[in-house]
């Protein structure tokens, strides 16, 4: 399938959790059920949504639709959605969702950048040729490590909070293990657990 066709069978799936939702006592789905059923499709979607609303489109869906769309897009969104998202934020008729519509719109603006100063790094253009998803993901994360001054205090607490849950479950597994681990050993198998669903391939847990 094409991207607008995944696009518009992602439209009447929602339209029939509409219809489905019309009978019971909230009358609509949430914009979290509505942002499920978006990332289905993963980033295959975006495109042609993005090109939507840059048509109008918001203008007709209410804001549990809307607000769907937009969370999707704080994942799939480029900077091509700032535009759209910036109409939004002064024109929609429902508070919440211009803030969201803002919010969105200003992380975009700034992803534009740095996304435009990763490229320029050696490392992410050669991965980038490459076509190996794992060589693309590592060099393109720590090429945001570089430009981006919150990405290693952000990584810094992950690996903190690491470090400590290991250190606090080593007692316990030293003695059952008779000493045969290390705390470096235990780290590791900490990790493989807490990330198994990524690391063996099956995606979001």
């Amino acid at each position: 399938m094409t991207a607008q066709s995944d696009y518009q069978q992602a439209l009447k799936d929602i339209s029939d959790l509409a219809t489905q939702e019309a009978t019971r006592v909230t009358g609509r789905p949430s914009p979290q059920s509505v942002e499920q059923v978006f990332r289905q499709y993963s980033g295959t979607i975006a495109t042609p949504m993005i090109d939507d609303l840059k048509a109008g489109v918001w203008k007709k869906w209410e804001s549990w639709q809307l607000g769907g769309a937009i969370s999707y897009l704080g994942s799939y969104g480029t900077s091509a959605a700032v535009a759209p998202l910036r109409e939004i934020e002064q024109n929609y008729p429902v508070t919440d969702i211009q803030i969201q519509a803002k919010e969105l719109a200003d992380l975009l603006a700034t992803l534009d950048v740095a996304v435009s100063e990763a490229r320029q790094i050696p490392q992410v253009q050669d991965a980038i040729k490459s076509g190996d998803a794992d060589q693309m993901a590592r060099s393109m994360l720590l090429g945001l490590a570089q430009i981006d001054p919150d990405w290693p205090v952000r990584a810094s607490e992950i690996q903190t909070k690491l470090f400590d849950l290991s250190a606090d479950s080593f007692p316990a597994i030293n003695e059952m293990a008779g000493g045969k681990l290390s705390q470096d050993e235990v780290t590791k198998a900490l990790v493989e657990i807490l990330f198994e669903d990524f690391t063996s391939g099956s995606g979001t847990p």
